[in-house]
């Protein structure tokens, strides 16, 4: 999620600066090679290797791979970063709502040494701090991100509910 912010801040300041060309950049940029240092507009995949813990489910297109890789509390949210990896017959890509059959999935936390389910953190516009509709690519791993507040201290661990799949129980969360 950082990553998309700084390269959205660096394009947005890129895009304000002054110069002699027409798009905002100076003529001599235009024809610039990138450099290895140059951020790419491809955000990283999270590796599905290094996972908490993975299962995988009949979804209502086909079977999909689902890991967990972490779970972070850093003050007082908590970032929830997850691999999918769906399988869809004919397809190289679908939005999240086709694919799960109407509805992008839900995705919760919940804690049980407080009774507490905690749902994905709204923005002051209403918009989920979280992966929504996105366009998945099928047969590959694709990361998604989600922001909640974060479980109280005392809080080891949690289960991670997926829509309404199974959910991972003890997951636990680093701090």
């Amino acid at each position: 999620m950082r990553l998309v912010m700084s390269v959205c801040a660096m394009v947005l300041v890129a895009g304000c600066s002054a110069g002699g060309g027409g798009d905002g950049a100076p003529p001599e940029a235009a024809d610039a090679p990138r450099s290895a240092e140059t951020p790419q507009s491809d955000v990283a995949v999270a590796d599905p290797g290094k996972t908490i813990a993975q299962a995988a489910f009949d979804g209502p297109k086909g079977r999909f791979e689902l890991a967990v890789v972490s779970l972070t509390a850093r003050g007082r949210l908590a970032n929830l970063t997850l691999t999918l990896t769906p399988h869809y017959e004919g397809k190289e890509s679908a939005l999240a709502f086709i694919y799960f059959g109407g509805n992008a999935p839900v995705v919760s936390l919940v804690d049980p040494v407080n009774l507490k389910r905690y749902l994905v953190v709204k923005d002051s516009e209403g918009n989920s701090l979280g992966s929504g509709n996105e366009n998945y690519n099928i047969g590959r791993p694709n990361t998604l991100n989600y922001t909640f507040a974060a479980p109280p201290e005392n809080v080891a661990s949690v289960d991670v509910q997926f829509d309404d799949y199974p959910p991972f129980r003890d997951v636990p969360v680093s701090r």
